[in-house]
């Protein structure tokens, strides 16, 4: 798959699927960034990698910028792509994984000018 350069609207993608993953698990409140001091919930944690996933595989991000845009270490990116990637086996988590990716995608065309 072949990344594409930095975008200056890489940050709002990274919003917009925060938000997409958050709605379709049911956490409306999930943000870009998670504080670091804060005790982490699981849930909330993996909300976060799924929408790192979807940075990269929908919107074409390289590791190191979906790392820079989630404040993480690009690492932890290869980390959460490879948990999304092993958890896509579960045949509820595939579909909400599918839809929030169709979403997006859908998404991106409109953003960029196509119909």
């Amino acid at each position: 798959m072949a990344t594409r350069r930095q975008h200056p609207d890489d940050p709002s993608f990274a919003r917009l699927a925060v938000i997409a993953v958050g709605l379709e698990f049911g956490l409306p409140n999930l943000t870009l960034d998670q504080d670091r001091n804060t005790p982490r919930d699981k849930q909330e944690v993996f909300a976060r990698q799924v929408a790192a996933y979807l940075c990269q595989t929908v919107f074409n991000m390289s590791k190191p910028r979906v790392a820079e845009l989630f404040s993480r270490d690009r690492s932890t990116i290869s980390h959460a792509l490879n948990v999304v990637e092993d958890s896509r086996d579960d045949p509820v988590f595939n579909r909400k994984l599918l839809k929030a990716e169709s979403f997006l995608t859908d998404s991106w065309h409109r953003l960029r000018g196509g119909v």
